[in-house]
């Protein structure tokens, strides 16, 4: 179960961390990682005696579990694949176990966040006499399934796991989650769920195929990582073994004032990128979708034909170009947002693109926060319409939207107009704007933890973290943060510089940029003096910056977070030193999580 086909590491470690602090202890990450392997009851002594939690020990186990239920009842974390794997066996009428050490009323708060039926047979660890890596309850589910083990495929993501269905005599398949699974006999790794062939699960899709499936009769067991309680979110983990991180999809943004870097990029780079975003069409009004700025069609031409060499997918995105208010009101009108989906699906099939991606920001920015309500219902309502016609035609849809920090719809929620829980059901990818921290005074511009707190708030909201990309600024703000003398008017103000020229800006000012490991950028500070028609200045400027290292920080917590991928902002911003730093982590096109 957690490790399989949910992940709620994280729910017990807050469930502990709120329980020791209620009895006025003190908790760490070091002392969550001291419960790794142990049993329920065991794990329990450990926070009584170290945390100060000053109650039997069965009391603090179902403490624990009604932690960690209650934020299972809030969201499931679905590990990649897991729901669709499940509806495609209860489709095909294979019956299905659910194997694991945690306790039955854990397992049953996942259980019934499921249709009826995804599970035939239930064996949780308080149920049994011996636990895994020992057989038995894979020999109890396979007799309460009424077959013979040896009979059963058994799908586990632990090493105890899978000795327990080796040796129950299962067909096993081995997928690590939180640490590897060496090689061995008796088994065979796949790295997810959805990379398992269907003939392997008995789930060929035509009927030649099926002739041809092994003689066993498919038992699928998602199972536990080994222990029960709250071991099953730390049971496989030490504090010298973190979880492995996952390889990643890359996509980007290709925006038309970097056309002359951007394309040299996608032509060194682009076999990394699954999707090239084109960045100049804008929505003028509901009808007109037209090029932005000062870009014409043939200057577009010469990146248009390197992402075609280069094999990735082509989304451009489409910007709103509309006054306050203008987007707001295509939106709630039935007729013109009719309109505005025809106009969409026409530029995608005219131009044979593979989908589109929406970058409409304006109601979030410039609209008042009294308008959100509305706004937010006919979002979805305009998303729902568009997908069900792009979808028909083989198409993607893809959003591009601020960040929320919470489910609330509050001044501290963040962008809650974008309504990422409806969202998440309707497009097939929500690429979170994880930059522009800083806008309008000197600072960071993604600090890490404010990235970490979207992407987390963004997989409480969503249902399948695959679909969400986290977009990573690849770009930084040169500030003006004193000045003394009378500068003339030609002296420049804020300006965003980018990755790829940061070199060269601080040769020239012979300036020491400093890392951050908390915000994971880099700063640095120069004077620059400013003389024209006899009025002069010395400026004190100071540079915020995301470097390759700040980059390569945000991927890995992409990693980390198990989500569908990243995306650059932007193409033309990289440096050459970028690209081997993500090279060994971007997953192929074609290949699974």
């Amino acid at each position: 179960m957690d490790g399989t086909i949910v992940d709620t590491e994280p729910y017990w470690i807050e469930t502990e961390y709120e329980l020791v602090a209620e009895f006025g202890g003190e908790w760490s990450d070091e002392k969550a990682h001291s419960l790794v392997g142990k049993d329920l009851r065991d794990s329990a002594a450990i926070i009584r005696d170290r945390g100060g939690v000053d109650l039997p020990i069965d009391d603090i186990v179902n403490r624990l579990l009604d932690g960690v239920i209650l934020r299972v009842q809030r969201n499931v974390p679905w590990r990649p694949g897991a729901k669709d794997l499940l509806a495609q066996l209860r489709a095909a009428g294979i019956p299905t176990a659910l194997v694991t050490m945690s306790w039955r009323r854990f397992a049953e708060a996942i259980v019934k966040s499921l249709p009826p039926g995804s599970f035939t047979v239930v064996i949780t660890g308080d149920e049994v006499t011996n636990g895994k890596p020992h057989p038995e309850p894979y020999l109890a589910a396979a007799a309460a399934l009424g077959v013979r083990a040896k009979d059963c495929v058994a799908i586990e993501d632990s090493p105890t796991g899978v000795k327990s269905a080796v040796a129950a005599g299962c067909h096993t398949f081995a997928i690590p989650n939180v640490v590897d699974i060496p090689e061995g006999k008796g088994y065979t790794r796949y790295r997810s769920l959805v990379e398992i062939p269907k003939a392997e699960l008995g789930l060929a899709a035509e009927a030649t195929h099926r002739k041809k499936r092994r003689p066993w009769v498919p038992l699928v067991a998602l199972v536990a990582i080994a222990g029960g309680g709250a071991a099953a979110a730390f049971a496989l983990r030490t504090p010298d073994a973190p979880p492995p991180l996952v390889d990643i999809p890359f996509s980007a943004w290709a925006p038309y004032w970097a056309l002359d870097t951007a394309t040299p990029s996608v032509q060194a780079h682009g076999a990394l990128l699954h999707e090239v975003s084109p960045f100049w069409y804008e929505a003028t009004d509901a009808t007109t979708i037209g090029l932005a700025g000062t870009i014409g069609a043939d200057q577009s031409l010469p990146l248009i034909a390197a992402i075609t060499d280069t094999g990735g997918a082509m989304v451009p995105s489409i910007s709103d170009g509309m006054p306050a208010g203008g987007m707001a009101a295509v939106l709630a009108s039935p007729e013109q947002r009719d309109a505005h989906i025809a106009a969409i699906v026409n530029l995608v099939e005219s131009n044979q693109f593979d989908g589109i991606d929406l970058d409409y920001e304006q109601f979030a920015f410039a609209d008042d926060r009294a308008s959100w309500e509305a706004t937010r219902a006919n979002w979805v309502a305009f998303l729902d319409a568009l997908a069900e016609r792009l979808h028909a035609a083989g198409k993607v849809l893809t959003v591009s939207v601020p960040p929320i920090y919470d489910s609330e719809r509050n001044g501290d929620s963040g962008y809650w107009v974008y309504d990422y829980a409806a969202m998440g059901d309707i497009v097939d990818r929500i690429r979170i704007m994880g930059y522009d921290y800083s806008v309008g005074e000197p600072g960071p511009i993604a600090p890490y933890e404010w990235v970490r707190t979207a992407v987390r708030a963004a997989k409480k909201a969503v249902g399948d973290d695959t679909k969400l990309v986290l977009g990573i600024g690849l770009y930084g703000r040169n500030w003006v943060v004193g000045t003394t003398g009378t500068c003339p008017t030609s002296a420049e103000g804020t300006v965003e510089t980018t990755m790829r020229n940061m070199d060269e800006l601080i040769a020239k000012r012979g300036a020491t940029p400093v890392h951050d490991p908390t915000t994971q950028e880099a700063t640095f500070a120069y004077d620059l003096e400013v003389t024209d028609t006899g009025a002069s200045c010395t400026q004190r400027r100071q540079v915020h910056f995301i470097d390759e290292e700040g980059a390569r920080a945000r991927v890995d917590l992409a990693r980390s977070e198990r989500i569908g991928g990243v995306a650059f902002w932007a193409l033309g911003f990289d440096s050459d030193a970028l690209w081997p730093m993500i090279e060994d982590v971007a997953r192929p096109r074609g290949a699974t999580p």
